[in-house]
C-alpha cells in the first residue's frame, strides 16, 4: 500500500467526502424506479429523495476539496461550520463530524 503524503485531518476530511458519496448514493437506489432511472429522476419532487436534505449535505461539503488544499480556517472552527452544522439540522441523517472524528480517533 502506497503511504498518503497528506496530514490525517486531511485524510479525514476526504474519509466524510467518501462517506457522504456513499450515503447519497445508497438514497438514490432507495429511490430508483425500476422502469425508468435517470440520474436527474434523483431529484425530481416526485420523487421520495429528500432534496432539502440532498442539498444541505452537499453544502457542508462543498468546500471540503478547498480545506484539504488551502484551509480557509482552522480544522476545529471548519467542523463546527460545516459538518456540525449539518448534523444539528439533520439529527436522523449520517453524521459528518462523527465520521471526522472517528477518523481520526476522537
Amino acid at each position: 500500500m502506497l503511504d498518503s503524503r497528506l496530514n490525517k485531518d486531511a485524510l479525514a476530511h476526504l474519509e466524510v467526502m467518501s462517506q457522504v458519496t456513499i450515503y447519497l448514493r445508497s438514497l438514490g437506489f432507495k429511490t430508483r424506479s425500476s422502469k425508468r432511472f435517470t440520474l436527474f429522476g434523483l431529484f425530481k419532487r416526485s420523487n421520495t429523495l429528500d432534496s432539502k436534505l440532498v442539498a444541505d449535505l452537499m453544502d457542508a461539503i462543498h468546500n471540503t476539496p478547498a480545506q484539504v488544499s488551502k484551509p480557509l480556517c482552522s480544522t476545529e472552527e471548519y467542523i463546527k461550520m460545516y459538518y456540525r452544522s449539518f448534523d444539528l439540522k439533520h439529527p436522523n441523517s449520517i453524521s459528518l463530524e462523527a465520521i471526522f472524528k472517528n477518523y481520526i480517533g476522537d
